[in-house]
């Protein structure tokens, strides 16, 4: 399981915002990379560099699926913005961006994502927050799956306790997951929100929920939870020797990694000396292929992000002409 591990402040957990499932994980990958500890991170400190190696490991997807994703999250995240209900004093809303900046590098195929100044509160120096494994939520299927499991997870944080009921009426519900303009009729409501929130956290995260409804007609939503006891539902800030910054990648070292994918490194490059020496002829096709597998081996120092039909044309290629 990984132990990449996820630092919000309440606030967040109850802040109101409207990510798609990728764009929502994007970011709480990046948010796990962080130091929350820092009590005034410089641009660096709040700069997060993720291979798409690296991510296609977290996220369980191949090199070709978490790029695009990468590529079409990160776009859209740049546009995309956070509302603080009552954040302090006087202040009634404070909107601003998740990031201010992103940077796509083709040589080491990795993503540079900058978090935004505005944000630094409510990640860095944390006093009243959650905090939990991604492992419990990248794989959700809905995007409000992830809302629900943090602000449920905060009341229970709050309350010091592993299970609890807990009740919320169904226009503050709404309001958070700002869908208060929508699902107007209780059954489309029941079923294209809740019962998929409810079929996500049951399946996928440590926390079991039963979601029951409340009135006539229904305007309460009681919410039956339990997490595993193993969770540490800390409620001091964290300590510098409590969080595992070493960011090292999740690649692993080559002596590591399966002969198979030594071997067939050998072959392409033979196949390519081969041809330049005119010994064989591979087609323009099979030389830009075995090319594009050649370089990204060498970043990756592995075949295994490939997809079944990259990795069945890389070994009819090889084959056909290197014994």
């Amino acid at each position: 399981m990984s132990e990449l591990m996820v630092y919000k402040a309440n606030e967040l957990a109850m802040s109101r915002y409207d990510l798609t499932e990728h764009e929502t994980k994007l970011i709480l990958c990046g948010v796990s990379l962080l130091n929350p500890t820092l009590e005034n991170p410089t641009r660096k400190e709040r700069t997060i560099k993720l291979g798409y190696q690296e991510y296609a490991q977290i996220m369980g997807l191949s090199f070709d699926n978490a790029y695009h994703r990468l590529n079409k999250a990160t776009s859209n995240l740049m546009t995309k913005t956070i509302e603080i209900i009552y954040p302090e004093g006087k202040i009634e809303k404070h909107i601003f961006q998740w990031v201010n900046s992103a940077k796509f590098n083709r040589e080491d195929q990795s993503l540079e994502l900058v978090f935004s100044e505005d944000i630094i509160p409510y990640l860095f120096h944390l006093k009243k927050f959650i905090k939990y494994n991604l492992e419990h939520v990248k794989a959700f299927n809905n995007k409000y799956s992830m809302r629900v499991y943090e602000w449920l997870l905060k009341e229970l944080t709050q309350r010091k306790t592993h299970k609890a009921n807990i009740t919320i009426s169904i226009d503050e519900f709404k309001f958070m997951l700002m869908l208060e303009n929508k699902y107007k009729d209780l059954r489309d409501f029941n079923k294209k929100i809740l019962k998929l929130v409810e079929k996500d956290l049951n399946a996928y995260s440590n926390m079991k929920v039963v979601i029951e409804k409340k009135g006539r007609p229904a305007d309460t939503l009681i919410f039956q939870i339990e997490i595993d006891k193993k969770m540490d539902l800390l409620t001091k800030t964290p300590k510098q020797n409590d969080i595992d910054t070493d960011k090292t990648p999740l690649i692993k070292p080559k002596s590591q990694q399966n002969k198979n994918n030594d071997n067939r490194y050998v072959k392409i490059k033979m196949a390519l000396k081969m041809d330049s020496m005119a010994k064989i002829e591979l087609s323009d096709f099979e030389s830009q292929f075995l090319k594009n597998m050649e370089s990204k081996y060498e970043l990756n120092r592995s075949f295994d992000w490939l997809s079944d039909k990259q990795q069945k044309t890389l070994n009819l290629i090889i084959n056909k002409y290197i014994s």
